[in-house]
């Protein structure tokens, strides 16, 4: 085990440890909009195939999906854009499934992280944000959702090791 320790930052508080080769932990934030409509926002780490681009890496998730959830379908055209503050380039893509007999709707946001000596040195680290919601999307989900994606501001400075 490296003595060369990092802070490493959880919602409930930070940890030391040293650097792990891949974090792939998802966090699952559930809320309720003002009409009492339960949703959540996804945020779930993966990573390109070497010399994969974004859109190949969402074209490759949707055909997953595809064959392995219930009436899978995509609704419309994957979008290129840009977020945040690093304005990062994104691929956006919406769908539908059904989960317990209800028709689920999700907008996915998959985000190229930029380069990080620890966590992205071969810039291939994406981050994935899923907005799921029964049925359809209210415009309180929306524009949460698209506070949340425009506000995410990527690590991108050395992390402080501890001995």
């Amino acid at each position: 085990m490296s003595k060369n320790k990092s802070t490493y930052i959880i919602y409930e508080g930070t940890l030391l440890t040293s650097a792990p080769l891949f974090d792939q932990s998802v966090n699952v934030l559930r809320f309720r909009d003002p009409e009492e409509n339960e949703y959540t926002i996804l945020i779930n780490r993966a990573f390109l195939a070497e010399d994969q681009k974004l859109e190949e890496f969402c074209d490759a998730q949707m055909a997953f999906m595809t064959n392995t959830m219930p009436a899978f379908a995509v609704e419309g055209i994957q979008l290129k854009s840009e977020i945040g503050p690093a304005k990062l380039p994104v691929v956006q893509i919406a769908n539908r499934f059904h989960l317990d007999g209800k028709q689920m709707k999700q907008v996915q946001t998959m985000v190229a992280l930029p380069f990080h000596p620890v966590i992205n040195s071969e810039r291939r680290n994406i981050i994935i944000f899923t907005l799921n919601a029964e049925e359809k999307f209210t415009e309180h989900q929306r524009k949460h959702y698209v506070q949340l994606i425009n506000s995410f501001d990527p690590e991108t400075s050395p992390m402080k090791l501890k001995s």
